[in-house]
């Protein structure tokens, strides 16, 4: 199940880039298989939504933004997101920091499977699989913010694959 916020960040996105206009194209778009919902006012933020939802309104956006817009769109949903890196001594540690992400990006994006592993103490691998091609730089965008806010990870290594996405990050 998705959250609806992640659905209504995507909304509001679409509408700050694109206005009325590009918000009536959206809907036609998502609801082109089958009607999902009508007016973007009737996805609550509280609410948990099937998979599929999340999977077409990314879609749809897609096709009303454009392709150079996708990664923007993704630095846009991962500064929505609510991670905190702060704990009560300062900012957490690396293992911890690192399993927030991926608890965050399944909480957000649970159609997209995150996982990591432990390289070295400060080191790890973090992947994001069961992504479909045209979608790969949202996720980039959403990681590379994430990775921002936290601010204390001094190198990044990407590796794209087919449906994946492999970071290495150094903390």
């Amino acid at each position: 199940m998705v959250m609806g916020i992640s659905i209504r960040i995507i909304i509001d996105y679409v509408s700050k880039k694109k206005g009325v206009e590009g918000i009536k194209k959206f809907l036609d778009e998502v609801n082109s298989k089958g009607v999902l919902y009508m007016k973007d006012s009737e996805i609550k933020n509280k609410e948990n939504y099937p998979g599929y939802y999340l999977l077409r309104t990314l879609n749809a956006a897609v096709k009303v933004l454009g392709e150079e817009q996708i990664k923007e769109m993704g630095e846009y949903f991962g500064s929505r997101m609510n991670v905190n890196f702060i704990g009560l001594l300062g900012r957490v540690p690396p293992r911890e920091a690192v399993q927030k992400i991926v608890i965050e990006m399944r909480r957000y994006l649970p159609i997209f499977h995150t996982g990591y592993r432990t390289k070295t103490k400060n080191t790890y691998w973090l992947v994001v699989s069961q992504i479909p091609k045209h979608l790969s730089p949202f996720i980039d965008g959403v990681m590379g913010k994430l990775f921002e806010k936290h601010g204390g990870i001094r190198d990044v290594k990407k590796l794209l694959g087919t449906d994946r996405i492999e970071y290495t990050i150094k903390l």
